[in-house]
């Protein structure tokens, strides 16, 4: 994953956030992964969420991926 090394703070770029939401939906839709490495992988995607800069170009973008990883959580789990 890109990683900005700025002294504001921040550690995640919009762009390689949305690169690994595109990872994570595909982890969520593997039958072959329980839902511990489900539920991991999703915590990692929020935590990540929280590191990114407001200010950067992007970031709505970086917003809407996080939209499409819930709904993917969501839609992964048992009914």
């Amino acid at each position: 994953m890109g990683m900005q090394t700025s002294s504001s703070g921040y550690a995640v770029t919009p762009n390689s956030f949305v690169s690994e939401v595109q990872d994570f939906r595909s982890v969520a839709t593997d039958p072959a992964l329980t839902a511990d490495e489900k539920k991991r992988a999703y915590g990692v995607i929020v935590k990540h969420a929280a590191m990114l800069d407001p200010r950067d170009a992007g970031y709505e973008g970086a917003g809407i991926a996080l939209k499409l990883a819930l709904c993917t959580w969501l839609d992964s789990q048992p009914h």
